[in-house]
């Protein structure tokens, strides 16, 4: 059963016993009131009924009709029928209404009630002057005030006053909940297509409900719909950025592969060492990427050790040295003292070697990049100095954002990961990146990390 259904069946229901309950207690009171008042009405039209035939009977003047005509007048429901005797039982005046009339009428409200229901009782007063008898009369009335004319006449305008009551309640109250129940299905439905289009991927956008427990959910899929999106958005670069660190190892292995195998380079133990440190590159990228994808988490977990960090720059240099030197730009490291330090291996490394390749990429043939480093107590202090084409103060603001490519890089090959995933490194790491630069003038890449984390 839909929700519209059951909301209109209890709204009917509950506006059905709330308007039934109250005609039945408001019925109640009316009629009970109503039936008082006659009873004070009848009393009091008694009163004076036996004041005025004592006076009839007192004067002598008062002829039978002018008699007759004034008990007439107190001919009202429920009083049928007036009867004056004198002290000898004889009959002075004798009125009554048309109970023709009256039965046809009560018998055509009242057809349900069986014949005979309508029973009547006399009241009958002796009246006195100065203690001596001087007639009596009778006073004609239904035997009970609720048989009268009047409250039969009451009890029926009540009850149909209170069915037309009914029905207009109840249709006001069908339509209003025809309205709401018809407003609150077409939220619920916009909801539920809104749900389906997140699932599906598709806009989402529809106007948010006035119903405030509809609402919420609205906004709650809306809140939903912004997570999914930020999710797929960090897994989309958190994917381009396994792609971007995989590339540089994967390139200095094929650049080394081919030099072996042109001879330009020679099978050394030291050469092993490079290639070697390549495939452990690789492999931590997978590891990383195996780890981050299954846990979804923003980050990848830090792997700190202890390693002399000038023996690390050598066999990045090396690596990179065969690429450089293709291209005619001198790559050299110009400290060489050694210093020992605790942080993540890996993600220094990668670091360094993706500023180097951004300075491969930016740097003219016949130009070229130096490596200094300098070490204190507690900071390890690393430049990259080129002599390339340099970063406007307008674009450095930009430098670290990710896949941001400045006016310089449009035409060459990469996504614009490369500084952002430095900058990410060296956070995990405690570390900071500065750049100096000027366009034409090259660049100078300024790395601070903690001696131990």
């Amino acid at each position: 059963m839909t929700i519209r259904r059951q909301w209109l069946i209890m709204l009917t229901l509950t506006a059905v016993l709330a308007i039934v309950v109250n005609t039945l207690i408001f019925s109640s009171l009316i009629n009970r009131y109503f039936q008082t008042y006659t009873t004070g009405e009848y009393n009091k039209s008694l009163s004076q009924i036996k004041s005025f035939s004592k006076i009839a009977l007192s004067q002598k003047n008062m002829t039978t009709r002018q008699i007759e005509a004034q008990l007439a007048s107190y001919l009202n429901d429920p009083v049928t029928r007036i009867t004056l005797y004198k002290a000898d039982g004889s009959v002075i005046a004798n009125v009554s209404n048309d109970m023709s009339s009256i039965n046809n009428m009560m018998s055509g409200m009242m057809l349900h009630r069986a014949p005979g229901t309508f029973s009547q009782e006399v009241d009958r007063t002796e009246l006195k002057e100065s203690g001596i008898s001087i007639g009596t009369v009778n006073v004609t009335h239904y035997s009970s005030i609720g048989d009268s004319l009047t409250s039969m006449m009451f009890r029926s305008a009540l009850i149909r006053n209170s069915l037309v009551s009914f029905i207009t309640v109840l249709a006001l109250l069908l339509m209003i909940g025809l309205f709401v129940s018809r407003r609150l299905s077409r939220d619920l439905r916009s909801t539920s297509s809104m749900a389906l289009n997140i699932d599906l991927g598709n806009q989402a956008d529809i106007p948010l409900s006035k119903i405030r427990e509809v609402r919420i959910i609205q906004q709650s899929l809306k809140e939903l719909k912004s997570r999914l999106k930020l999710k797929q958005k960090g897994r989309k670069r958190l994917l381009d950025e396994m792609v971007h660190q995989t590339r540089t190892p994967l390139t200095i292995l094929k650049t080394h592969l081919e030099g072996i195998q042109d001879g330009v380079i020679d099978m050394t133990p030291e050469e092993i060492k490079t290639c070697e440190m390549q495939i452990e590159n690789i492999s931590s990228i997978i590891s990383n990427m195996s780890g981050l994808l299954d846990t979804e988490r923003k980050v990848s977990p830090l792997r700190i050790e202890v390693f002399e960090f000038s023996h690390l720059l050598r066999r990045i240099i090396a690596g990179l040295k065969l690429q450089f030197d293709q291209k005619q730009v001198a790559l050299s490291l110009m400290s060489h003292e050694k210093v020992m330090i605790k942080t993540d291996l890996y993600k220094l490394s990668q670091s360094i070697y993706n500023i180097l390749t951004n300075a491969y990429k930016f740097t003219q043939p016949g130009s070229k990049v130096e490596v200094f480093f300098r070490a204190d107590e507690k900071m390890l202090t690393i430049e990259i100095r080129d002599t390339g084409a340099g970063i406007s103060p307008k674009e450095q603001k930009h430098l670290f954002e990710a896949y941001y490519k400045g006016s310089n890089a449009q035409e060459v090959p990469g996504e614009g990961l490369g500084l952002y995933v430095v900058k990410q490194n060296l956070v995990q790491i405690g570390g900071t990146i500065r750049v100096a630069s000027a366009s034409g003038k090259g660049s100078n890449f300024i790395i601070r990390i903690p001696m131990t984390i």
